[in-house]
């Protein structure tokens, strides 16, 4: 492996049952990766035989209490500024690999974002934005900034000052998503994504992995067959099953609506879409278009 970038799995404390499962998946289907691999626990440390794993404990270091707690976005925060490389490959605890990654097309890509500076992200599969049309770079498409979750915490390589810029350290992985997606449309960073005629779902993935092992810290049914091929033993009864088009509860639905952090993410994007249509504006005047 080169060292053009280096590897952050997201995940949290809570999440430790998924720990041994992804890396037994890992071993299985990347053995090519010899490489250091972050893992952006809280408090814990971990390791897995053959793999070099770096637990960053990154509320331990930042002295949270357990009691207190840290936001998803304010780990995600430390655990990037504790990884020294430009270019991050981000994945999460639960991305259970299915098949063998494409080594050489992670290489490649790596490679090209450490060597071009002016691409803030490729995704690196169909599940995170959709591809728009070719782009100047061989393999990548542009994709569409309108969508609604143009900033995709699916597999993906990021320059790092750019991920940093898109997170507010009050929001959780879904509003990350959601309020990152509209300041990375008005910050006017270019995505883009990998060829989906090249790298299609139905023949060529460079990641193939279940999408979301686990839906509201429920399993999602897919993982068992997976886990019983690789003869994972995982008690199911902990997490229970994830169970489609359950209505969230009405008081919690009243209580994200009326967040007062909600409100600031959307204060500051009104913000930020105004002065795009300012400086737009100026720029159309100044060059005589209106």
């Amino acid at each position: 492996m080169n060292n053009s970038f280096s590897i952050l799995i997201n995940t949290c404390d809570k999440f430790e049952d998924c720990w041994d499962p992804f890396f037994k998946l890992w071993a299985i289907y990347w053995p090519e990766y010899k490489g250091t691999i972050f893992l952006n626990t809280e408090y814990k440390d971990y390791s897995y035989p053959g793999l070099n794993i770096v637990s960053l404990k990154v509320c331990e270091k930042n002295k949270v209490s357990q009691k207190q707690r840290a936001t998803w976005s304010q780990c995600l925060k430390w655990a990037l500024e504790s990884i020294d490389s430009d270019i991050v490959l981000y994945m999460q605890e639960d991305y259970f690999l299915t098949d063998r990654v494409k080594n050489e097309s992670i290489e490649y890509f790596g490679e090209l974002m450490y060597k071009t500076p002016e691409i803030p992200c490729i995704q690196l599969t169909h599940a995170g934005i959709p591809a728009l049309r070719k782009s100047q770079y061989d393999f990548l498409y542009t994709s569409d900034s309108d969508f609604f979750s143009y900033v995709s915490c699916q597999a993906s390589f990021w320059r790092k000052n750019v991920m940093l810029s898109l997170i507010r350290e009050h929001e959780t992985a879904w509003n990350f998503e959601w309020w990152g997606s509209k300041r990375a449309k008005h910050l006017g960073y270019q995505f883009l994504v990998v060829d989906p005629q090249i790298f299609s779902p139905e023949k060529n993935l460079i990641f193939p992995y279940i999408l979301t092992g686990v839906i509201g810290g429920k399993w999602y049914r897919p993982v068992v067959e997976l886990f019983e091929k690789h003869n994972i033993k995982m008690d199911y009864s902990i997490r229970g099953f994830y169970i489609e088009n359950k209505k969230p509860d009405i008081r919690k639905r009243i209580r994200t609506k009326i967040s007062i952090w909600r409100l600031k993410s959307i204060f500051e994007v009104m913000k930020m879409k105004f002065l795009y249509v300012v400086n737009s504006n100026k720029h159309d005047i100044l060059y005589g278009i209106i």
